[in-house]
Parts: C-alpha cells; structure tokens; sequence
C-alpha cells in the first residue's frame, strides 16, 4: 500500500511537469510567432514607406519627401506650378483660380485661389502627390499632410533665374521628367534668342521697368513673371532685388522719384484689363504727366502698355515673351 502511494505522487509530480514544461513551450513560441509577427509587420511597414522606385527629396521647408515614382494624381497648388506640370506632359487633377492658361487647365475641379486654398476640396480630389509653394501654403502643412499623400513645398525665387520659365527644370527633376522639361526650357531660351536677334539689335534698350498703376506704383522684380521678361529679352530690370517684401509678392512698391532717378530707357504698364480705352487714357497719363516728361523713355516714346492677355495666369511663357516683343516692336516701327 505504501509502495503505491509513492508511485501515485511520482506519477501525479510527472504529470504537473509535463504541463508545466508543455505550457512553457508554448509560451515560448507564442512569444517567438509574436516576435515575428511584428518583425514581418516592421518591414511591411518600411516597404510602404519607401515604395520601389520612389525617391526622398528635401523640400523648401527642410522636410524629407518621398517622392513617388510615377504618381498618377498629381496636384500643384499655384498656376505656375500647374502649367510647368503641363510642359512636362502631365495633367494635374485640379486647379487654382487664377489659372486660364488653356482650356482644358480651366475646366478642372477647382481647390480656391493659391493664398486661399479650399483644404476641402484638395481632399476629395484625392491626389496621390502635392506640389505646394513655401511662399503661400506652409501654414496649411499639417491639413494637406492630412490627405495622405507626401507634399512638396517649393520656393518660386528658388527654382532659377528665370523662374517663369525654369519651374519647368525644377518640376520636371522633381518628378522624373529631365528630358522633357530640359527640352521644353531650351526651346524658350532659344525663341528669347531669336526675338531679342530680330527686334532689340539696334535699339539700344539696356534697361526697363514693368509697372502696375494705381493708387502707388509697384514693380515687377526680376523673379517674377514679368521681371523675366525683360532678362529673356536682354534688358536690365532697374529694380533691385533686395527691396522690403520682395520675398512675398511678385510686385514691390517703387516710388515715381525712384523710377525717374534710374531712368530706364523703356516703360511697360501692365495692363488691367483688355479695355481699349481705359488703355488708353493710360498710356496718355503717362506721356502728358509733367512729372515724366523728361524721361528717356517718354522722350523717346518707349512707354508701353503692355496687353492685358501677356499675364502668366493667361499666357505660357512663351506667348508672354512674343506678346512682349511684339509690343516692343509695334512701338518701335
């Protein structure tokens, strides 16, 4: 009897071993299938991080991109940035308001104006690649990260020094498309060349200016679309880059007195409108005034009004630059 209870305690102690080993190697492989299961779940993650073929870029902002390889969606939250999208063969999913460069450019769902962009909008168009200006949209970076798609933050006064035109490099490197964009900027350089051979040898035009009239006169810098302009045809722009405020708005004041100590030799008025009239009694404003009768731009009648249709919201680079010169040349005849 005795010799039984022994052998009963030994078997039950046997048993309790059993399981508690059997448990242990359980735990351990549990532990071991969840160690996999996130190491699987940690490159998972990693390989949607960085798709095959994408790209990580610094943007204008110091953030690190990632830049998709062929993104099929692709949304440019200025007219500049949309048009150079265009040059390189790609169609964005949407547009800004300022944006009546071609026609099918207009008829896109529209996202607001670039400095008040419809954060609503941009969602449901559902773009899988933003192309942002540093200048306007940086505030909005935490709403459009809110899409899911990466957003590229560009500088306008970085992107060349024709910026109007050179955009196009800037975009076209961005997204892969070098050949085409590098293409697209040699033909313009080589029309600028063409027209400044035809219609400026001669002239001796060395400076300009590109104003806006209003209540005070502001001046295109040299950065911005119409500043760009006057290089491509060769001619000097007389307002300095360093002015108050020339990091935020294409146009900078520039005072009448200023204007008529740096005398440029030729004076484009914007345009406001394509109103005949009113560009008219403009242009006469100017000619008439005492105050710049004594110019050499208006005692040798090269004061323009430059054509409401040479705007970088309505005309490619390309059809500025030959609205431009075809204004200079009408004036010269």
């Amino acid at each position: 009897m005795k010799r039984n209870r022994i052998d009963v305690k030994v078997l039950v102690i046997m048993m309790v071993g059993f399981l508690l080993f059997g448990c242990a190697t359980v735990a351990a492989k549990g532990t071991r299938e969840q160690d996999q299961g996130r190491q699987v779940s940690d490159m998972q993650a990693t390989q949607r991080e960085t798709p095959v073929g994408s790209k990580e870029i610094a943007d204008e902002l110091g953030r690190t991109v990632l830049v998709p390889e062929n993104p099929q969606r692709v949304l440019a939250l200025t007219s500049a940035a949309m048009q150079a999208l265009y040059n390189i063969g790609i169609s964005p999913v949407g547009k800004v308001e300022e944006f009546k460069v071609s026609k099918e450019g207009v008829a896109l769902p529209s996202v607001g104006s670039t400095a008040n962009i419809n954060i609503e909008s941009v969602y449901a168009l559902r773009p899988d690649f933003i192309i942002a200006s540093s200048r306007f949209h940086a505030a909005l970076d935490e709403s459009l990260g809110q899409t899911g798609a990466p957003v590229y933050y560009f500088d306008p006064d970085r992107v060349g020094e024709i910026p109007v035109v050179e955009v196009t490099t800037y975009i076209g490197a961005l997204l892969g498309k070098e050949a085409i964009a590098e293409q697209y900027v040699q033909s313009v350089f080589a029309l600028a060349e063409e027209l400044q051979d035809s219609i400026m040898q001669g002239t001796g035009i060395k400076t300009g200016i590109m104003i806006q009239d209003g209540d005070t006169i502001t001046a295109a810098q040299s950065a911005s679309s119409y500043g760009s302009m006057l290089a491509l045809l060769g001619i000097g722009n007389i307002v300095p880059d360093s002015l108050p405020g020339a990091k935020k708005a294409s146009f900078v004041p520039f005072g009448v007195e200023t204007i008529l100590e740096r005398d440029p030799d030729i004076l484009f008025i914007i345009a406001s409108s394509n109103d005949f009239a009113s560009n008219k009694a403009l242009l006469e404003k100017f000619e008439n005034d005492a105050q710049w009768k004594n110019s050499t731009a208006v005692r040798n009648g090269r004061v323009i009004i430059l054509p409401f249709s040479a705007n970088p919201n309505r005309s490619t680079a390309e059809d500025m630059l030959r609205i431009t010169a075809d204004a200079i040349a009408k004036k010269l005849d």
